[in-house]
């Protein structure tokens, strides 16, 4: 069994402790953070790595909450961005440590403006820098981020349900606690999905839309870093204008079906799909349409995609197996990474 399986299987309790830690002891830091972001003029979410596939989920709850906010690569938002200083900036950072979050905080302290940082380390540069700090409350992985990813955003989730000043209430976190822990039975039968199905060596996309393209990005990053295999993420609507040319029968695409507003479009598109020989595996809570089918449950609040990654976290475990890597060692990238330049 590897270290990136064991992180997998323990994800549920470790999200219900994340959980938990929101609704007591965290909940005045994500009040303190509301109260930031009410007033500010624009709002950054800088993070990298999987903390930035995290971002995508959270700055779509953001949007959907009525808060405009814009997401950004931290490599980039550190060199080619000029701070106002009637901005809040909300970091996403597992490590609170990544050099290019350091030199971006710094940046920010210069033009004024305020900081909100979501890591899973308190004592961080980071964390220590920031006005407000929403610790994620979980145990770090082995290497690959696995819960760090998912308690990033559900903490994330929660500050955006949070603009309605009642969501923290017990019923719904009650709600919530119970659908989370049931994730832990369904990750069995997933597995055993996972290992029924063939993994070739292929092309793989990954698609989605909403908050799941948080979803779709961590799996491509997950391949990378896993099995060190390359793959692609992009938007289901993106793919529709152009990349649809690659289409070859034996690529593998695998696509988060939207439960309500984009469902008929995606369905669509999986027939289309499928009349061109494409081996495809859907992941969402639908009825079951003749096609490869992960199953996910229906979570509270649009929260999907604190949970619907896991059969792709699965997934890739199984085809570094395969594909005879060890998903437990990266070759060239550190855990933390303090430098810039180089690999």
């Amino acid at each position: 069994m590897t270290k990136f399986y064991e992180d997998i299987i323990r994800q549920p309790q470790e999200l219900v402790s994340c959980l938990q830690f929101q609704a007591g002891k965290g909940r005045s830091a994500i009040e303190k953070a509301l109260s930031l972001m009410k007033t500010a003029k624009y709002i950054f979410i800088p993070a990298i790595g999987a903390s930035w596939n995290a971002g995508l989920a959270i700055h779509h709850s953001l949007n959907e909450a009525g808060f405009q906010s814009m997401l950004f690569d931290a490599s980039e938002f550190c060199h080619f961005t000029k701070i106002h200083p009637q901005s809040v900036i909300l970091f996403l950072s597992r490590s609170g440590r990544s050099v290019e979050i350091v030199n971006s905080v710094e940046k920010c302290r210069r033009a004024g403006a305020k900081i909100i940082s979501i890591t899973n380390d308190p004592e961080s540069t980071l964390a220590v820098a920031s006005d407000v700090c929403l610790e994620t409350h979980v145990r770090f992985d082995h290497a690959i981020s696995v819960n760090t990813y998912s308690s990033i955003i559900l903490t994330g989730q929660l500050l955006a349900r949070s603009f309605d000043n009642t969501f923290l209430s017990s019923p719904n976190i009650d709600l919530l606690e119970r659908a989370i822990s049931k994730t832990g039975e369904q990750i069995i039968m997933w597995k055993s999905i996972i290992d029924a199905i063939n993994w070739p060596r292929t092309i793989y996309y990954f698609l989605a839309r909403g908050a799941d393209n948080a979803s779709a990005h961590e799996s491509k990053l997950l391949w990378e870093e896993a099995a060190k295999y390359p793959a692609v993420a992009m938007t289901t609507g993106a793919f529709r204008h152009g990349p649809q040319e690659i289409i070859r029968n034996e690529m593998q695409i695998i696509l988060w079906i939207h439960h309500n507003r984009t469902k008929a479009y995606d369905l669509e598109l999986v027939s289309n799909l499928q009349e061109q020989g494409v081996n495809i595996i859907t992941i969402g809570h639908y009825e079951p349409c003749g096609f490869n089918k992960i199953a996910v449950p229906n979570m509270p609040f649009g929260m999907e995609a604190v949970i619907n990654v896991i059969p792709m976290q699965l997934a890739a475990e199984r085809f570094a197996s395969i594909e005879k890597e060890n998903s437990d060692e990266f070759r060239f990238c550190s855990f933390v990474v303090e430098k810039e330049g180089g690999l």
